[in-house]
């Protein structure tokens, strides 16, 4: 069967006789061929050769081989990190055509899927010509040349080095919040491959509808913890420092860059920067994606994800879930009930006060460890996020256990707290005198039981509810300040002085992890 329009991907990193013998294969089953040049922007050790050299190289190909008439045209292919994408970007720039033809597993996977013919022709003496064979005889300083067509290297000079690329002038971008080994990273690859560095950090415009933007350092904080890291790898002079407050913080409109760094995460921002770079006349800017840098738990490591209160700036994870707690539940030792009698945060002796605390800033959320608080706040109608009660008041049951669930701001009746999806609340018969056959999370006094803790942390992160607990909860507001998103503010009863409130920092979390340790498994 003869096809109509061939569409041949591949990197072309360098164009070798492989791929001579790839396109000839495919000129023998189609009349004409598009070629998609593949990770056209993208620049690391796999992809040094820019998009325009490898453009020209295939039209040289095509005009040396007197097959000029059967090139449809050249389309560069980006990398999307996205399947949907990347098929989208590819029916878009190549419009019909009846076949593909590709030797990589990804490529034909996403291409088949989506209905198209995928044709695999043999590898042609594949243990001499593959990319990154040829790469790593130039590297290595080993003749290389005979592996590609003889007038690419006598007729056309071909970008590709034994010496590392060193851009003059490389760019990055962020709002380095929490500054982090991901910041870290972005920072050390742009100075391994730019003369001259720029680091943007966005102003407010641009993160003002993050997650958690209210707990966003001040830009005077972040460009404080840019500098130093700069000054401790003495990369200070080489580099400056700027704000932004578009996405594309001027890289669209300069013809003095060259690169600019990205994760994943911003790589789609690259890539609407070149779009906009070539709708101004300029050069597209090779792209340089950093590895994924994780927390400990396998996941990436992120400003958002310290602001949420998940990790800290290592990628440590808050959690009680390790070795160390492999026990149903933790201790209070005794030499610790001493030190926990001193309260962790503000004290406050009065309704008043506390309410006139609350209402001075917006808290990311609001937690309530104790009966009395809860229902003191819900009567004067501060919503609270997060409620932790066990229907006790200095260890001796409340006379009205139904109060607090009964208050107005909340849950009216006995029908709505069995429908509440955020109760959460097990089975026996905590309730006494409803007889409803339920139970709270079992805590016992001078414990703090784990699997309790972790229903607080997936309550937390879920953003409100109840937590009804059966023994006492007046431990728990150690791991309230544990899981809660920094910028929170974290309300616990003290028998002798009255409500003390603790702000969610980083630095009220070590104390929180600092104490936990200390109990018993």
């Amino acid at each position: 069967m003869k096809y109509i329009v061939a569409l041949l991907i591949g990197r072309f990193q360098p164009f070798h006789l492989g791929h001579l013998y790839l396109l000839k294969k495919t000129l023998q089953v189609a009349d004409k061929v598009v070629v998609g040049i593949g990770s056209a922007s993208i620049f690391d050790e796999n992809n040094p050769i820019d998009y325009e050299t490898r453009k020209n190289i295939i039209k040289a190909v095509f005009y040396k081989e007197k097959i000029e008439e059967r090139l449809l045209k050249i389309i560069p292919l980006e990398d999307f990190f996205d399947d949907r994408k990347w098929l989208e970007n590819v029916k878009r720039q190549v419009g019909k055509f009846d076949l593909v033809v590709s030797n990589n597993d990804w490529t034909n996977s996403i291409i088949a899927k989506a209905g198209f013919k995928v044709k695999r022709f043999p590898y042609y003496k594949r243990k001499l010509y593959e990319g990154w064979r040829i790469r790593k005889l130039v590297k290595e300083g080993k003749p290389w040349k005979d592996r590609l067509p003889d007038y690419l290297i006598t007729n056309y000079k071909l970008q590709i080095s034994k010496k590392p690329i060193i851009f003059n002038h490389v760019v990055l971008g962020g709002t380095f919040d929490h500054f982090h080994k991901g910041h870290e990273s972005l920072i050390e690859i742009a100075f391994r491959f730019g003369k001259k560095v720029t680091i943007g950090i966005a102003t407010e415009e641009l993160f003002k509808h993050k997650l958690f933007s209210q707990t966003i350092e001040p830009f005077k904080i972040r460009k404080k913890s840019v500098s130093e890291f700069l000054k401790k790898n003495s990369w200070r002079p080489s580099a400056k420092i700027i704000p932004f407050s578009e996405f594309t913080g001027g890289a669209d409109k300069r013809g003095d860059i060259d690169a600019i760094v990205v994760s994943k995460v911003t790589y789609s921002n690259a890539l609407k920067i070149n779009d906009h770079r070539q709708n101004n006349k300029l050069k597209p800017l090779r792209i340089i994606v950093i590895k994924d840098v994780l927390a400990e738990d396998g996941e990436l490591l992120s400003s958002e994800r310290i602001r949420a209160g998940e990790i800290d700036r290592k990628g440590r994870r808050y959690t009680l879930y390790a070795p160390r707690y492999s026990s149903k539940e933790l201790l209070l030792p005794e030499k610790l009930r001493e030190e926990l009698r001193k309260p962790l945060g503000k004290v406050f002796k009065t309704t008043k006060s506390l309410i006139h605390h609350i209402n001075k800033m917006e808290w990311t959320k609001m937690i309530a460890v104790g009966d009395i608080i809860v229902n003191s706040l819900l009567e004067k109608g501060i919503e609270l996020d997060i409620k932790v009660i066990d229907f006790r008041s200095r260890r001796k049951p409340l006379k009205k256990k139904f109060q607090i669930l009964n208050n107005k701001s909340q849950i009216n009746n006995k029908s709505k707290i069995l429908n509440s999806k955020s109760l959460e609340i097990e089975n026996s018969d905590l309730f006494g005198t409803w007889n409803l056959g339920l139970s709270a999370s079992i805590n016992k006094p001078g414990t703090i039981n784990i699997k309790t803790v972790e229903k607080l942390r997936k309550l937390v992160k879920k953003g409100k509810g109840w937590l009804v607990i059966d023994g006492e909860e007046d431990l728990l507001a150690l791991p309230a300040i544990l899981f809660a998103p920094l910028g929170s503010l974290v309300l616990y009863g003290h028998w002798q002085l009255g409500v003390v409130g603790v702000e969610v920092t980083e630095n009220s979390k070590k104390r929180a992890i600092s104490l936990l340790n200390r109990f018993k498994i």
